[in-house]
């Protein structure tokens, strides 16, 4: 294909206005995502770049060049940057503004040279394929662990910008000396006038921002499924997702018969510290223990806020013998919870219980096991607190009922 200077401009000049707007509306919309505004104010800078190239190349006036490539090569760094800081790989935003600081450099110095057009020329066409390179080396690598409907989009667009700059740049260096064989090269974002890869890019750039665009409401659902699932203070499962997965497992338990079981745990004298302390003290004193009680679970095992200061664990495949296991390693960690105000350390108080219960619907089986649990946590909250009681214990024959398992000192509170 070939086209004249003019005719691509004028292409251009439609096409970054069309993606400048696009982007604009882009830096609003993907506000919540770090790694949406930085695409999309990369794009900006790419978008409102272009335009001023495009503008200038058309009026044949050139005055743009070297500012205009730079401002679109910033634009790509910012691009880079977002697809780092969305798949959580080192963003190192201070060697990225010094690489660009160099590139400008450089730019500025070539610029003023004889053969400055041609120099500057091969400067962009480099960092751009550089870029390009970089930018599928981290979709490629990060992005095998984390599924994406839009990364497939950005990896094409990279490929594609990469043959689009490899072309450029080797057309430019086989430029003979002197400026105005370059002319034809003025669009940095292009290929050469006289080859297949013109408007390539146009393709790959509309490509790439509807890719990163679905990347990042992808990451912004997901951000906002988890803010509805997830305890804002606490980090664990709040009640409404605790309670979904107990269900699941429940349903679980019917259909393959291995034992579940259910530890409800609630912090001793706990409104004591938030009226002796205040509630910014109790809160602090919740998210430690949700702490301690995270660290002491196991993987397989859900761990939530049921409400207040009361937590619940599900632990599946866990007998109730097995699951009294958990609760020792919950009473030890949280007995290296200091209390504010030299009240000594925080204890807490967990009925365990195993699901025992006969045909019925999951939620009448939960609620059951759930019962059962939180009977087992009154008795140890009546019989000196900062110990479990399994369930199965309360159940049995009042003369041969093994008493409460006692675990730890008595709390060293008074109330």
């Amino acid at each position: 294909m070939h086209l004249d200077q003019q005719t691509i401009a004028v292409v251009m000049m439609v096409f970054f206005c069309g993606t400048l707007i696009i982007a604009a509306g882009l830096v609003f919309a993907l506000r919540a995502s770090t790694a949406g505004r930085l695409w999309a104010f990369g794009h900006v800078l790419v978008s409102a770049a272009g335009l001023a190239l495009a503008v200038s190349a058309a009026s044949g006036t050139g005055q743009l060049g070297t500012l205009g490539a730079f401002v679109f090569v910033a634009g790509w760094l910012l691009i880079y940057r977002g697809v780092r800081v969305y798949y959580g790989v080192p963003a190192h935003p201070g060697a990225l503004a010094g690489a660009g600081a160099i590139v400008l450099g450089l730019m500025a110095v070539s610029s003023g040279l004889p053969e400055g057009p041609q120099l500057v020329l091969r400067i962009v066409y480099g960092v751009l394929a550089l870029l390009s390179l970089a930018t599928f080396a981290t979709l490629a690598r990060a992005g095998r662990g984390r599924r994406s409907i839009g990364a497939p989009l950005v990896l094409v667009a990279s490929l594609v910008q990469l043959a689009t700059q490899l072309a450029g740049f080797s057309h430019a260096m086989s430029l003979p000396a002197g400026g105005t064989a370059a002319a034809p090269l003025t669009l940095y974002f292009a290929g050469p006038a006289d080859s297949a890869w013109v408007l390539a890019p146009l393709i790959a750039t509309l490509l790439g921002l509807f890719g990163f665009t679905v990347m990042a409401m992808e990451q912004i659902v997901a951000h906002n499924e988890s803010g509805a699932r997830i305890d804002a203070l606490t980090g664990l499962l709040n009640r409404g997702a605790l309670e979904m997965s107990a269900l699941s497992l429940v349903a679980r338990w019917q259909r393959d018969g291995q034992p579940l079981s259910c530890l409800v745990i609630d912090i001793d004298y706990f409104k004591q510290v938030n009226d002796t302390c205040g509630h910014h003290a109790g809160d602090a004193v919740l998210r430690e223990v949700a702490q301690a009680l995270d660290n002491s679970r196991r993987a397989s095992d859900v761990a939530g806020r049921y409400g207040g200061e009361e937590f619940c664990v599900l632990c599946p495949a866990t007998d109730e013998q097995q699951a009294s296991a958990l609760a020792n390693r919950v009473l030890r960690k949280v007995h290296a919870i200091d209390l504010p105000g030299g009240r000594g350390h925080a204890s807490v108080s967990i009925g365990v219980a195993q699901l025992r219960g006969g045909p019925g619907s999951r939620e009448a089986l939960w609620r059951t096991l759930f019962a059962d649990a939180d009977r087992a946590l009154y008795h140890a909250k009546a019989h000196g607190r900062d110990r479990y009681v399994l369930a199965s214990s309360m159940a049995a024959p009042a003369a041969s009922a093994p008493a409460a398992p006692l675990l730890g000192p008595e709390p060293d509170l008074a109330g």
